[in-house]
């Protein structure tokens, strides 16, 4: 839970900053280029220890290592912060020179989606438990791995 509210903190004071930056809307340095690396690379690394976040959950729900409430307070804070990155990345696209840089931004806040409707349905398996709800869950876990394997350029197993 401290690691979740230090995530919490960090994420709000990036959130700080962009409002004090929000005044320079256009990216014109020679550094454009790293800022733009760097932002994808932190943007997409987190959207996947989001999922990875989302799947513990649902790991702890299977061994019943928590009670519904716990589960469901995590899986909140995991969606609050998801929905806040996914708005700043929408908002980033607005300032992106190049189309390929803002298509990929675009694919992160894709990914951002299926990642809510992956918590939404893992919320909705959690209250219901219907093997239903559960393979919807599955699907969407399954989607968003396969989307998040490809942005990072990892392996598959």
């Amino acid at each position: 839970m401290k690691f979740l509210r230090v995530l919490v903190v960090t994420i709000f004071l990036v959130g700080i900053t962009h409002s004090v930056n929000a005044q320079h809307p256009k990216l014109t340095s020679p550094t454009d280029t790293t800022s733009l690396k760097m932002i994808g690379v932190l943007a997409a690394s987190y959207l996947y220890q989001s999922y990875l976040n989302i799947g513990y959950l649902a790991d702890l729900h299977a061994v019943d290592a928590y009670e519904y409430d716990k589960l469901d307070e995590n899986l909140n804070i995991v969606i609050q912060i998801v929905g806040g990155v996914r708005d700043e990345l929408k908002w980033y696209t607005l300032l992106v020179p190049l189309k390929s840089d803002s298509q990929y931004v675009d694919i992160l806040v894709q990914t951002s989606d299926l990642l809510l409707k992956e918590a939404g349905a893992l919320r909705k398996y959690f209250q219901t438990e219907d093997k239903q709800d559960a393979a919807i869950y599955l699907h969407l876990n399954e989607q968003a791995r396969t989307v998040l394997v490809t942005i990072l350029g990892m392996k598959e197993d």
